[in-house]
């Protein structure tokens, strides 16, 4: 696996070298060979709160899960970006269920959100990615975890999707930022 990834943003190619965790820039096409990803066309809408008041409870086996992958995701997160998805590699125990359907992932979307509301201080980008793939993983098959760039100015930004749905964000929030790391299951 090469461990310098690639987006184009804005004329510009984009680089993410994962062993020195630097982002680089380039004008030209001719520095970066790979072709530009498009980010998915349609995601779905992440709902702001559960679907009634008896569920603001989420089952008690869900709140320990998110609060043990919330001190994990905490405990590493001054780490690089290589070690993180290390981290993710080795953390992967079990298998998730085969095909989950849109409401389930919903459910599963709204229970993250609404743990991680509760929270004093909402976690960065890359944290909230990291321990809501942890928090994911044993429910929802097709999960990844997706690093986008985009530039003037220079910004990066980390979420989770499954398929087309986007599971830790709006899809406003992330419509403009090109893929330049995608972290599969």
């Amino acid at each position: 696996m090469s461990d310098i990834f690639h987006a184009w943003s804005n004329g510009r190619w984009i680089s993410l070298d994962l062993q020195s965790n630097r982002y680089s820039m380039a004008s030209t096409s001719a520095a970066c060979p790979e072709e530009r990803e498009r980010l998915t066309a349609t995601t779905a809408k992440l709902r702001d709160c559960l679907s009634s008041p008896p569920a603001f409870l989420p089952p008690l086996h869900l709140v320990w899960h998110y609060a043990r992958a919330a001190h994990a995701a905490r405990f590493i997160r001054s780490q690089t970006i290589a070690r993180q998805l290390d981290f993710l590699r080795a953390s992967r125990r079990g298998t998730a269920p085969v095909s989950m359907g849109v409401e389930t992932i919903h459910y599963y979307a709204s229970v993250f959100q609404h743990l991680r509301n509760l929270r004093f201080r909402r976690p960065r980008c890359l944290e909230d990615s990291v321990g809501g793939y942890l928090f994911f993983y044993p429910y929802i098959a097709s999960l990844e975890l997706l690093v986008g760039v985009k530039q003037p100015p220079f910004k990066a930004h980390a979420w989770l999707q499954s398929g087309d749905l986007i599971l830790n964000d709006a899809k406003r929030a992330v419509e403009d930022y090109s893929v330049i790391l995608r972290f599969e299951k």
